[in-house]
């Protein structure tokens, strides 16, 4: 009788758990533009965009690693978001929300990184999008703005005005 009262309660509490999410699971990155057209992407279609990579040192990472992905400003471009737009907010697995004045994104950086080292990066691993900047080229990346906008575990992608 114990038993027959505990699968369905262990069913329960089983049923109740999250499925693991990871870049292979295909987590699309969810983009609004400034007319509320949303687009998804996934690593195909972010991989078919333009892509950036380079290696620097980040202070939520030991070493130097090579990060590679889109450059957030081509993005803007592919979905109508740039010219149209004062600011994009970027939204995170856990709700963590920046915005980004359009008009301070470069044409190669930062990046919507899609993979470290060569490897897609999982959900445990701040992917499968991550917003990064080249920290180690320019003093100007080194800032606790540059360093507030640098999200992790990235979900949405919004045109704001």
């Amino acid at each position: 009788m114990f038993r027959t009262a505990l699968n369905p309660l262990l069913f329960l509490l089983l049923a109740a758990l999250p499925l693991p999410l990871s870049a292979e699971t295909g987590l699309p990155l969810r983009v609004t533009g400034p007319d509320r057209t949303v687009t998804l992407f996934d690593l195909e279609a972010l991989d078919a965009l333009p892509q950036e990579s380079f290696v620097t040192g980040t202070i939520w990472t030991d070493g130097q690693a090579q990060f590679s992905g889109v450059p957030l400003a081509a993005l803007l471009d592919r979905t109508g978001i740039a010219g149209m737009a004062d600011q994009v907010e970027l939204v995170a697995l856990n709700d963590y929300r920046i915005e980004i004045p359009v008009a301070e994104i470069d044409p190669n950086a930062p990046i919507i990184a899609t993979r470290v080292d060569g490897r897609a990066m999982p959900v445990r691993e701040k992917g499968p999008f991550w917003l990064v900047y080249p920290y180690d080229r320019d003093s100007r990346y080194r800032t606790e703005t540059t360093f507030a906008r640098s999200i992790w575990q990235l979900t949405q992608v919004n045109a704001a005005r």
